[in-house]
């Protein structure tokens, strides 16, 4: 009998490790995605394409601005605008994120505002799905759904 509350407590010293080990990594995949956020809202802020080619996934999704709203013409239009602020501040609250083997769920507010009239905000609910390959976290869809 000691010897299998030994084994017993043993396994659950090797389960309590592996646990706290996965929770670390969890937590150190969960600020990639965070700080991936950060740079995108950064970049667009910047009009930056740099920061769009190497967050977004060759086949990104944007939704609903459907199929044909390519990363390449996403790149393309801030490239046009590359430098210049614009028209508009936007803000992100409320992140969560969810690490699920090598895919990752951001879920956020996003907020608008028009410089010109910043009392008229837009709302969104957006959530952004990351793939990871290789190591290196991709965007994949990203969608933004207006809250009323």
């Amino acid at each position: 009998m000691r010897s299998l509350v030994v084994t017993v407590d043993s396994v659950l010293m090797v389960a309590t490790a592996v646990s706290a080990s996965s929770s670390e990594v969890s937590q150190k995949q969960e600020q990639q995605i965070r700080q991936l956020e950060a740079e995108l809202l950064k970049g667009e802020m910047n009009s930056d394409p740099v920061v769009f080619e190497r967050i977004l996934a060759d086949d990104c999704l944007n939704l609903p601005a459907g199929p044909d709203f390519t990363k390449a013409k996403l790149v393309e239009g801030v490239r046009k605008a590359q430098g210049q602020p614009p028209a508009y501040t936007a803000q992100v609250a409320n992140m969560h994120v969810y690490i699920l083997g090598d895919i990752a769920v951001a879920i956020y507010e996003k907020e608008y505002a028009p410089r010109a009239n910043r009392g008229q905000l837009d709302q969104q609910v957006a959530t952004d799905v990351f793939v990871r390959n290789a190591g290196t976290w991709k965007l994949k869809v990203s969608r933004g759904t207006p809250l009323r």
